[in-house]
């Protein structure tokens, strides 16, 4: 285990470099990473400096990942970002993610980026999902839809308190 954690240190060592030097390129690299940990980092790290530039390569992670822990990041991050260019790949995990944690989060991001467009998605998905827990995060994002549409200058706490 110590060898395995020795492995992670120096990468995430790398990982901290690259986010000091703001270099979104070489921390997208690092979502290809055999490591699920490793590639949650890099996802945090483009939380954090990611442009609308890196929306395709999380979105291809929250779609193909083959674990459910870091397609849920990948949900929440583009969540943060706040693109509208996110809609795509957060609907689609919405409709096909075959694990429940991965449709909340996804649900919620859509609410707190205020993608409005898909407020009639978010209404089936808050009566049809089979999940109770994925009905009620589309019921927290319509929620905070209403209120980035009632008040729309709070965007920032709609962010920080969306979901």
């Amino acid at each position: 285990m110590s060898e395995l954690l020795e492995k992670r240190a120096r990468i995430i060592r790398e990982l901290e470099e690259a986010y000091l030097l703001k270099d979104r390129k070489l921390v997208v690299k690092f979502l290809k990473h055999e490591d699920p940990v490793i590639r949650i980092r890099a996802l945090s790290v483009l939380e954090v400096i990611g442009t609308e530039e890196e929306v395709k390569d999380i979105g291809e992670v929250l779609l193909n990942d083959p674990d459910p822990i870091v397609r849920h990041e990948a949900a929440f991050v583009l969540g943060q970002l706040g693109f509208k260019s996110s809609m795509e790949y957060l609907k689609k995990a919405v409709e096909s993610d075959e694990n429940l944690i991965v449709r909340h989060e996804a649900s919620v991001a859509i609410g707190v980026i205020g993608i409005q467009e898909l407020r009639d998605f978010l209404e089936e998905v808050s009566k049809k999902d089979p999940s109770p827990e994925v009905r009620l995060s589309a019921e927290i994002a319509l929620s905070n839809l209403y209120y980035l549409k009632r008040f729309p200058v709070n965007t920032e706490f709609a962010k920080m308190t969306g979901g």
